[in-house]
C-alpha cells in the first residue's frame, strides 16, 4: 500500500511541475507579445510625429539658408506654386524651387536660366499641399503632409526684398 501512495504523490508532483512550466511558457509568450505591440505602437507614434514635423522644418531651414536680398520669391509654373530661392555661385545664378506635385514635396536645384520641369525635382517627403505667401517681409508657407497634418511656417526674412 505504501508503494501506491508514493507513486500517486510522485505523479501529482510531476503534473504540478508540468502545469507550472506550461503556465510560465504561456505568460512569457504573452509578455513578449505585449512588449512587441507596445514597441510597435511607440515606433509608429514616433515616426508619425517626426513625419509631421519634418516638412515644416525642411521648408524653414531652406528659407533661412537662402535668405538674402531679392533672392526669395513665389512663382507659378503652369499651375504649380513654387517657392524660388535664388543664389549666386561662381558668378552664375542658380535657383532652388520647392513645390508640391502629385502628392510629394519636391526640391529642384538648377541654373536660373533653365526651364522649370516638375518631374526633374528630387522627392523630399509626402505632401498634399504647399502654399507659400509673401507679404512685405513675412514669408508664410502652409504645408499639408501626407497624413493631412497642416503646418504653417512663418519666417521674417532677414534681408529686405
Amino acid at each position: 500500500m505504501m508503494d501506491n501512495r508514493k507513486m500517486v504523490t510522485h505523479s501529482m508532483q510531476g503534473v504540478f511541475v508540468f502545469v507550472l512550466l506550461g503556465l510560465f511558457a504561456v505568460m512569457s509568450t504573452l509578455m513578449v507579445l505585449l512588449g512587441a505591440q507596445m514597441y510597435r505602437n511607440t515606433v509608429d507614434h514616433a515616426t508619425e510625429n517626426n513625419e509631421g514635423r519634418v516638412l515644416g522644418a525642411y521648408v524653414r531651414s531652406m528659407i533661412r539658408a537662402e535668405d538674402s536680398a531679392g533672392d526669395v520669391s513665389i512663382e507659378d509654373h503652369d499651375g504649380v506654386n513654387t517657392l524660388a530661392l535664388y543664389e549666386m555661385i561662381d558668378d552664375e545664378r542658380y535657383v532652388t524651387w520647392l513645390y508640391c506635385y502629385n502628392g510629394m514635396m519636391y526640391e529642384q536645384f538648377t541654373g536660373a536660366d533653365r526651364q522649370f520641369n516638375p518631374m526633374s525635382g528630387t522627392e523630399i517627403c509626402p505632401a498634399k499641399a504647399f502654399a507659400p505667401r509673401l507679404e512685405d517681409n513675412l514669408l508664410t508657407v502652409n504645408v499639408v503632409d501626407g497624413a493631412d497634418r497642416t503646418d504653417t511656417v512663418r519666417v521674417a526674412l532677414r534681408c529686405a526684398r
